[in-house]
């Protein structure tokens, strides 16, 4: 299963990061950054914890305190198109703000991320795609489809087995970020795939951080612990 190839064909869904993809494509050329999928992936993830946060002016600057430099501004970038495509006003906001002033930092890079964007999106017009408003913070669907119109579910499903069955919580999660968000888009199509994909990463992730039982034997009438106990450094789990 090409499984960049199924994530790619899931994020091309969304009709915002279709018109960006040309661009994010040229400046992964460019500049060795991470693929258009991983950038979109990491705007969407920022988008929702912003979403979730009383003072996301604040918390903007520390989502990407850990990320590569153009990397971060690119997501930054994406971002502020999906801020823009979530609300059309000229209203101003402090989360706006924020982050026009955090790319204005970014100096000459902001300013070719800025350009490619527009050259990107400016084709995507030319050839007859417009770009849908919706909601990424995952609040209200902006757009609500039949249920008959379930193209993809099927690809849902094959992808949300194949990352459970992987054990991968990265790749689980990114699959969350994508699939979530077009869920709420299309009128909840693929909202079984994602409450099951939710919930059995939320067992994994716990079984990940249960605590090991330890059992420490001591010998009667004796100083020492007898194999197996924690007490000698040695540490025996029972299954």
């Amino acid at each position: 299963m090409s499984n960049n190839i199924d994530l790619l064909n899931l994020c091309l869904e969304d009709s915002l990061f279709a018109a960006l993809y040309e661009a994010l494509c040229n400046l992964e050329n460019k500049w060795h950054t991470s693929s258009p999928v991983d950038l979109w992936i990491k705007a969407l993830s920022a988008r929702q914890k912003l979403s979730k946060s009383r003072r996301p002016d604040l918390l903007l600057r520390q989502l990407f305190v850990d990320s590569n430099p153009n990397d971060a501004v690119i997501i930054k970038a994406i971002l502020m198109w999906i801020l823009f495509n979530e609300d059309r006003s000229t209203e101003k906001t402090p989360l706006k703000d924020a982050l026009a002033r955090m790319l204005s930092e970014c100096g000459e890079t902001w300013n070719i991320i800025y350009l490619e964007f527009r050259e990107s999106e400016s084709r995507n017009e030319q050839m007859g795609y417009d770009i849908t408003q919706a909601d990424y913070s995952n609040a209200v669907p902006t757009e609500m489809y039949s249920p008959e119109l379930t193209q993809g579910c099927n690809l849902a499903h094959e992808m949300v087995s194949y990352a459970l069955e992987s054990h991968n919580h990265q790749l689980c999660y990114a699959l969350y970020y994508i699939l979530s968000h077009i869920d709420y888009q299309k009128g909840h199509i693929y909202e079984d795939e994602v409450r099951r994909l939710a919930n059995q990463t939320d067992e994994m992730e716990k079984a990940r951080h249960e605590p090991r039982k330890v059992e420490n034997i001591f010998q009667k009438d004796s100083c020492n612990f007898g194999p197996g106990s924690s007490q000698n450094g040695n540490v025996l789990l029972n299954q």
